[in-house]
């Protein structure tokens, strides 16, 4: 998978995947006109990339096993191209 640098922290992959810093503590996806807004822990060398249980768009809807799987790639990749390592995390507990 390649990935283009849009902006200085915002980037694209083939597959259609957009990842842009929010702020320190906040990463934003975009896929298909799709927006998810993700917490995130960024250490020196990895993020930890917080999901809930049943992770949702930023208008509520559950994200479909098939783009969730794709929007994460994506993320690992964006993250990989940045030079950090990526963990996703389900906080035990999680409400979504």
């Amino acid at each position: 998978m390649g990935v283009h640098q849009i902006k200085s922290q915002s980037a694209r992959t083939d597959t259609g995947v957009t990842l842009s810093s929010v702020d320190r503590e906040t990463m934003r996806a975009d896929y298909r006109g799709r927006r998810m807004i993700v917490p995130v822990d960024r250490g020196l060398r990895s993020y930890g990339v917080y999901l809930g249980r049943v992770p949702v768009w930023d208008d509520g809807e559950p994200i479909t096993a098939e783009d969730l799987a794709v929007v994460k790639n994506g993320m690992a990749e964006v993250l990989r191209h940045w030079g950090k390592d990526t963990e996703f995390v389900v906080p035990d507990g999680a409400d979504g």
